[in-house]
């Protein structure tokens, strides 16, 4: 079962899934996160997943044929010809107004333009970077962003009046004239103190405005406070009683109290930091951590027991009498250890210790170091394989060694760091990121181009997954150069290095 706490990779697909057409937008981070993870390998010497594409394609023929149509060599990484400027014009306008127009010949000029001049201040600038710098001041001119004007201004007031009401009371009543004057006033104050002010800072800026005086947050008046106490007593109640109410009269005057408290204490204290004091306030009251008494105490214990068996039980449950005395021991000598713990330190250092026990992170014992090579092998077999299982007593063996040889050479290794180098050697082992860079050259040339034509929705249907010959040796040259220059460039990091360079070659192609 999956782990609270524990890093997770994305889930790997099923190659009999059928995912819906057309590419997919892939972050770089989920480049990194995904490459190796989303294909299963057959064993610790496949990891290239364009094999698997190979063997599976119907009628592959024996000379290799590109995989995406034409060859993506590193030379596409120099700078961008204008025909890609201009199909990065084209998709920024599809992108920003979903195929219902198209530049004119005046408007496709001037963005020719200024792609052009973004590739002389920027000769490696990919084709991904124009279309996004095109998108952003699309649509900035499409809503009203790239000029002030009266009519600008009276847009943001009436979108901005609309939202909030709409968030907060469920409501969008149109702006009234009163409302309307009211904000134009407050934007011209605004562009009066800073006339560098921008069409969308100003149009946050009144967001914000309106948000506040809706929230109260505008100022700290009796009334504010009241909105405050009742809004925190509603909020807190909905979360933690399942049933919203407002203030009682006696809540009322007790948080009035409390805010003049504050008030007191800090005469500066903003609408808004004095609405989370009282709302944290009475929080901490009706979950007990305003008081560390035996009584919450028994309550931090029991409510961590049930999240951690939750968690990683699949069934929550109550402390037994055993783990009530285990807990209330480790309260005590936690609050000796700590005089000026507060309560709801107090109680996250109970939940935490709770949640060690029951994950093995409470030692470096022999049998936390079979759990922790159990649920690696678990964790990797699921990612890579498509399928989890146990460890087999050959894996367990090899495994403990490992791990002994970790503690020998760092007698200070903690639990985590030791069950995750473990998790971190498996997955490199069956990646192929375990020995040196250039070892492995070609399998990550083929692991990324096997990589990029299942982002792009091929799957098995696609002739082939393999780089051409020619494609293997002109990426095996840019590879064998990057190392030249980054000696110290593991090979993981050259993995992911060459996916970006040859995602950032096909963009620009």
């Amino acid at each position: 079962m999956s782990k609270i706490g524990e890093r997770l990779p994305f889930v790997s697909t099923s190659k009999t899934q059928t995912s819906p057409t057309g590419p997919k937008d892939v972050s770089p981070q989920q480049w990194v996160d995904l490459l190796g993870s989303v294909l299963p390998t057959q064993s610790v010497t496949k990891a290239a997943p364009a094999s698997t594409f190979a063997a599976q394609a119907p009628g592959t023929s024996g000379t290799p044929q590109p995989p995406f149509g034409k060859e993506i060599l590193p030379s596409a990484l120099g700078p961008l010809r204008d025909e890609r400027l201009a199909a990065c014009i084209d998709k920024a306008f599809r992108e920003v107004f979903k195929g219902e127009r198209w530049p004119s010949g005046p408007e496709r000029s001037k963005w020719m333009d200024f792609a052009r001049e973004l590739r002389n201040k920027n000769p490696e600038i990919t084709a991904e970077e124009v279309r996004f710098a095109i998108q952003d001041k699309l649509r900035l001119e499409r809503d009203g962003l790239d000029a002030h004007s009266p009519a600008n201004t009276d847009r943001f007031i009436s979108e901005a009046l609309a939202w909030v009401h709409q968030c907060y009371d469920e409501k969008a009543p149109p702006p009234t004239a009163a409302d309307m004057q009211h904000w134009r006033a407050f934007a011209a104050d605004l562009m009066s103190k800073n006339p560098k002010t921008t069409p969308e800072e100003l149009k946050y800026a009144i967001i914000d405005a309106v948000r506040a005086k809706v929230l109260g947050t505008d100022a700290v008046t009796p009334e504010n406070i009241d909105k405050f106490i009742q809004d925190a007593v509603k909020w807190v109640t909905q979360c933690y009683d399942d049933k919203e109410r407002e203030a009682t009269p006696a809540e009322l005057k007790e948080w009035r109290a409390f805010a003049q408290e504050q008030l007191k204490k800090d005469p500066e204290i903003s609408p808004e930091h004095l609405k989370y004091a009282i709302t944290d306030a009475i929080r901490a009251k009706m979950t007990g951590t305003g008081e560390a008494t035996p009584l919450n105490i028994d309550r931090f214990i029991e409510d961590g027991v049930k999240w951690v068996t939750q968690c990683y039980e699949g069934q929550e449950r109550k402390p037994t009498a055993g783990e009530l005395a285990h807990w209330r021991d480790f309260a005590r000598k936690h609050q000796k250890a700590n005089p000026d713990i507060t309560p709801e330190a107090l109680k996250f250092a109970i939940q935490d210790a709770i949640r060690v026990k029951a994950t093995g992170m409470d030692g470096t014992g022999s049998t936390n170091i079979d759990q922790f090579i159990q649920d690696a092998v678990k964790w990797v077999s699921f990612c890579y394989e498509g399928q989890e299982r146990d460890a087999t007593p050959e894996e367990m063996r090899r495994w403990r060694a490992f791990a002994n040889e970790k503690k020998k050479e760092n007698k200070d290794i903690s639990p985590e760091e030791l069950k995750f180098a473990i998790q971190d050697a498996m997955r490199d082992e069956k990646m192929g990121t375990d020995a040196p860079a250039s070892n492995r050259i070609e399998d990550h040339i083929r692991a990324a181009y096997g990589w990029l034509i299942y982002l792009n929705e091929a799957g098995p249907s696609q002739p082939s997954s393999e780089p051409t010959p020619n494609e293997l040796h002109e990426w095996k040259k840019f590879a064998e150069k990057k190392l030249k220059e980054t000696p110290e460039m593991t090979s993981e990091e050259l993995r992911y290095y060459i996916l970006d360079s040859l995602r950032t070659a096909m963009a620009n192609s």
